[in-house]
């Protein structure tokens, strides 16, 4: 009798299994067979050589959101990726694409090490891959490009320069990361000096004129002349022109301004840490 439930009860759970190991929910309808496959290549890849966990929905269920900030949005997709046990790790590394087509809106939500890879600069740089093929209804392709982006952001490794921020505050939350280790920036502090002590003592040798019986008197042979300058500041002029962003209305969760080369970052519902922001299409 044992043995007759055993296979029954694994056909109940099979459905389970396969739904928590989906990285691929298309709630809307919206993705080709062979657009899911090339979707799941590409996350299986990065995932594989980064770490990191990385998501895909697409579904009409978000709330309806008229605000600028897109606060719905942000909070339905941070609440589906804790929810839905998505990360890797203790800080829950991974990204999930929400695709929102009741609001129209992409929108990136990012967890754990993903907050420092995927900054604020790489997150409208992903957005712009997809932005065209969104707005011209080839809703698989956008995801393709956004992930594709995606890829070659973690192949190059996070951003020289990059921190964390507060995006209601601004206050930063982290140090820059640099690209050289304390280690690798300490041998070449020695090295440096040790040149630079090498150098030294050849200028200083072939001054003193070591090997021979001659002494330069640099006391009687040199001079210091001071001049006074009596010129006058009178007048500066300053000339503004305005610049153009470039960025088609993309915005961080918060609605704020962006901080140039950090990532901004927010507290979902259950807590949790998560970067991210979207755009309407």
């Amino acid at each position: 009798m044992v043995r007759k439930l055993i296979p029954l009860l694994l056909l109940l759970l099979l459905p389970i299994i396969a739904f928590a190991d989906n990285q691929v929910v298309d709630e809307a309808g919206l993705f080709s067979d062979a657009d899911i496959r090339e979707m799941e290549q590409i996350m299986e890849r990065i995932e594989r050589e980064h770490q990191v966990d990385l998501a895909v929905l697409a579904t009409r269920n978000v709330p309806t959101d008229y605000s600028e900030s897109l606060w719905k949005v942000r909070d339905y997709a941070d609440d589906y990726y804790d929810r839905g046990g998505f990360g890797m790790g203790e800080d829950f590394s991974g990204m999930l694409i929400l695709l929102d087509m009741n609001n129209r809106v992409i929108w990136l939500s990012t967890g754990g090490v993903m907050m420092s890879y995927i900054n604020d600069s790489r997150e409208e740089a992903i957005i712009d891959e997809a932005y065209y093929y969104l707005t011209s209804g080839q809703y698989g392709r956008g995801m393709i490009a956004a992930l594709r982006k995606t890829e070659n952001f973690m192949n190059r490794g996070r951003e020289e320069g990059t921190f964390l921020y507060d995006e209601v505050t601004g206050q930063r939350l982290g140090g820059i990361y640099n690209a050289l280790t304390s280690g690798e920036l300490g041998v070449a502090a020695v090295a440096g000096g040790a040149v630079a002590l090498v150098i030294f003592l050849s200028v200083t040798g072939a001054y003193n004129l070591k090997g021979s019986t001659y002494s330069y008197d640099r006391a009687s042979n040199s001079a210091i002349v001071m001049t006074r300058d009596d010129e006058q500041y009178l007048r500066q002029y300053v000339r503004r022109t305005p610049r153009n962003t470039g960025t088609h209305g993309g915005m961080s969760s918060s609605g704020g301004v962006r901080r140039s080369g950090g990532s901004g970052v927010h507290r979902s519902s259950g807590g949790r840490s998560h970067g991210g922001g979207g755009r309407r299409f």
